[in-house]
């Protein structure tokens, strides 16, 4: 996993913009352009699902962090760009060393939308993750990544089956 250059970074932005139609943190509606996706409403509290009583980061956070690392490496085989608006961006090519996670073990930047708004979006940005901080939902985009997120079955996202 290796940051970004501000270069890299100010391209990736440029096209996130033109696909994505993302300004910056006080954009509301980020609407991907011709692409299929949906967006799924986070179900219960954020913060109970993180971490535990004693203020520990919860075994189903973990769980769903091996999850979603798992539909990375079946979707994305090439890795994945992790954009984090005003901070530090990362290209991810192997997933060895992925994720970083902080003292705690929650993942950094968070694959949740607690407290930014987080990209992860595969090599070409047609595909991926996005942690949508300003109305608390996931939305996934590509027909096979969002495929392959219903089949992992994470318990905070409700889709019909």
């Amino acid at each position: 996993m290796e940051i970004l250059g501000e270069e890299a970074e100010e391209t990736l932005w440029r096209k996130i913009s033109e696909i994505y139609g993302f300004k910056n943190y006080n954009y509301k509606k980020i609407k991907p352009k011709n692409l299929i996706y949906i967006t799924k409403p986070i179900n219960g509290n954020l913060m109970l699902f993180s971490y535990n009583k004693d203020d520990e980061v919860s075994k189903l956070y973990i769980e769903s962090g091996e999850k979603l690392k798992k539909a990375f490496e079946r979707c994305f085989t090439n890795g994945i760009y992790i954009l984090n608006w005003q901070h530090e961006c990362y290209e991810v090519d192997s997933y060895k060393s992925f994720p970083i996670k902080d003292e705690d073990g929650a993942w950094n930047p968070n694959f949740l939308p607690e407290g930014d708004t987080v990209f992860f979006l595969s090599k070409d940005l047609l595909s991926g993750w996005i942690a949508d901080f300003n109305n608390s939902s996931i939305i996934l985009v590509g027909e096979k990544f969002i495929e392959t997120i219903k089949d992992l079955d994470f318990k905070f996202l409700s889709f019909d089956r």
